[in-house]
């Protein structure tokens, strides 16, 4: 115990810089049912109506997670809000098959919500994201074990109260956001599949590259350890020229998988710009059929995307 609190300390200080002030506030409709939705505060940030905005108990914490449902959802409901109930109908449902995505540092939702509004339609899929604890509008102080448990209430409320199974279910973890997905995909032998994107082997190798040999007890996030263990199809992706987490990391891990996918190895592309890539949404999209099957090729060819 006193050595995991000294481990969530130093990570606390040296992994995690969530953006002050938060790019984003809580605010409440006029209407009658009052539904929350995400208000940017900053001017380059763009309001997302359609995400519905919950708020999830982590341990003590509360963390602020969005929704936005996949195209092709059925008509109806608002989709423009929410409070943590799962209400609005069928379309605040979405689809069958949902991205659950864990953000990097240095950033939070408000600032990755026009990404997963463009990635809800153009793969046809609910996206779902959460703040973690101490970023954003969520309470607390981030750390590397309570990330670990604020995954697993995303994970919770989406399977139990929006009803959606895991093998619909794709994490997909960014930066440092790799580390909670790993340790939740190990866990899970029936999940969908996993995205690893710009990942490291574990934290001390970030923070101390040359060092030969690193303390195993104060290291956080291995993921070194923890994607043998994954059950499911592993795409890794990686820009070449990652000025942050050198492509040697995802090299390795994609070594590592039980399940590896082809990985992408994006070409002039860095730490912050994978996802300009050309080959990143067809890339996605190629990996989720691998993942969910011909009922979701089927499900892209109705919205006039050929895979």
């Amino acid at each position: 115990m006193v050595l995991k609190k000294l481990t969530d300390a130093v990570s606390s200080k040296l992994a995690f810089f969530p953006p002050q002030p938060p790019s984003y506030k809580l605010a409440q409709h006029g209407d009658g049912d009052r539904e929350t939705y995400i208000q940017p505060t900053q001017p380059h940030v763009k309001r997302v109506p359609r995400a519905r905005v919950y708020q999830l108990g982590s341990k003590k914490d509360t963390i602020v997670a969005v929704f936005i449902p996949g195209a092709g959802a059925p008509a109806g409901g608002s989709g423009s809000g929410g409070s943590g109930s799962g209400g609005g109908g069928a379309a605040a449902q979405g689809v069958r098959w949902t991205l659950l995505h864990s953000h990097g540092n240095a950033v939070d939702l408000g600032e990755m919500l026009p990404l997963y509004e463009e990635l809800s339609h153009l793969l046809r899929c609910n996206v779902l994201s959460y703040d973690y604890t101490g970023y954003g509008c969520s309470s607390g102080t981030p750390a590397a074990s309570q990330t670990l448990t604020d995954i697993a209430a995303a994970f919770s409320f989406l399977t139990q109260q929006l009803g959606k199974r895991p093998e619909d279910t794709v994490l997909y973890g960014q930066s440092v956001g790799s580390g909670p997905t790993c340790h939740l995909a190990a866990q899970l032998p029936q999940l969908g599949g996993v995205v690893l994107h710009a990942p490291f082997l574990s934290g001390m190798r970030v923070l101390n590259p040359g060092w030969r040999r690193w303390p195993a007890a104060l290291d956080i996030f291995p993921n070194h350890k923890l994607v043998p263990k994954i059950q499911c199809p592993v795409l890794v992706m990686h820009g070449l020229q990652d000025e942050v987490i050198d492509v040697s990391h995802g090299k390795q891990l994609a070594a590592l998988c039980k399940r590896p996918s082809e990985p992408l190895w994006a070409a002039r592309r860095g730490h912050q710009d994978l996802e300009a890539a050309a080959e990143y949404v067809p890339r996605l999209r190629r990996f989720l059929v691998e993942c969910w099957g011909e009922e979701y090729r089927q499900h892209l060819r109705a919205g006039g995307v050929s895979v």
